[in-house]
């Protein structure tokens, strides 16, 4: 089942927004309008889960909207920032984190290293990126 984690739209005084993801760690952005707002938050929300995911951390489960409310009150207190009624709060699904790549070993006779190697610079693929290819459309048929 997707998850959702919510994120915070808080209004600053200049104008424009900051976008708070409380529940993943250093997950923060801003824009000057809600629109860009939600395209940099989707950026910076995958990218932060999916560097969790590669450096093999937790990622926090989602928080409800009360957690979250308290949590960005107390990242403004903190920083001596107003915490403004009108805060707006967005749902973002989870990225998909089976797609992340998984480091393997594998033992291959030199000359089929060397053959794959050669087809994959002429196909323009680095090794790992031709193995992905192949084992991709092989396990396809």
């Amino acid at each position: 089942m997707k998850e959702y984690y919510i994120a915070a739209f808080v209004p600053e005084e200049a104008g424009n927004f900051s976008v708070y993801f409380p529940d993943i760690p250093n997950c923060v952005t801003g824009g000057y309008t809600l629109a860009e707002c939600v395209e940099y938050g989707e950026d910076i929300f995958r990218e932060m889960v999916l560097e969790l995911v590669e450096n093999k951390k937790t990622v926090p489960p989602p928080s409800d909207l009360g957690t979250v409310q308290e949590m960005v009150k107390k990242i403004r207190a903190e920083a001596d920032l107003p915490y403004p009624e009108d805060t707006v709060y967005q749902l973002f699904p989870s990225p998909a984190t089976e797609d992340v790549p998984v480091r393997v070993t594998i033992s291959l006779p030199k000359n089929l290293l060397e053959q794959l190697d050669r087809k994959a610079k002429t196909e323009g693929f680095t090794r790992s990126g031709f193995l992905a290819h192949a084992a991709q459309r092989l396990c396809a048929q």
